[in-house]
């Protein structure tokens, strides 16, 4: 069970599905073009088929789409998330979010950025001056120049807002 609740980043901006989207521990695994294999903390598994816009989950088959025009189940919205279909909003808590949110599949997770700026801090919160210690991106860092102003996942985990500079167009 994930420590966080739903709670933890509810806002008038996301919609219940989503925030449990990104708070429910979820592993997402693509088994072929545009169908993923989504198994929720409580191990059930359900099929997403991204291209057509499917959950065979039972909300998806009853209770979708909403008054309110909502169509997408939370394991729906959990792929988009993962592969960076939708963006995390900027606001969310990261410590909230799923620490595996994208980690199987081949997409990289975006957070949008409220004002592309970054602030570096040393480890006792301290700013630092632009010349102090290397930029402390993650080993892991996929950010792209086709991401465009956002970060990958890794580096948005690690409190970056914009992408790798150190990243080149090959």
């Amino acid at each position: 069970m994930s420590d966080y609740t739903t709670a933890d980043i509810e806002s008038s901006e996301l919609d219940k599905r989503d925030v449990r989207a990104l708070v429910e521990y979820m592993t997402t695994l693509e088994v072929a073009p545009d169908v993923y294999s989504v198994t929720t903390e409580s191990g059930a598994e359900y099929t997403v088929d991204a291209r057509d816009g499917r959950c065979s989950c039972p909300d998806a088959k009853h209770n979708l789409p909403t008054e309110d025009g909502r169509e997408m189940c939370k394991h729906r919205a959990r792929v988009a998330f993962a592969e960076g279909e939708r963006a995390v909003p900027a606001w969310v808590d990261r410590d909230a979010v799923d620490e595996q949110l994208g980690i199987h599949v081949d997409g990289t997770p975006q957070v949008a950025a409220t004002d592309g700026g970054v602030i570096d801090a040393g480890d006792e919160g301290v700013i630092l001056d632009e010349d102090e210690g290397d930029d402390g991106r993650p080993e892991d860092c996929e950010c792209a120049p086709c991401l465009g102003e956002l970060p990958c996942w890794a580096c948005y985990r690690e409190g970056f807002d914009i992408p790798n500079p150190d990243v080149v167009d090959e």
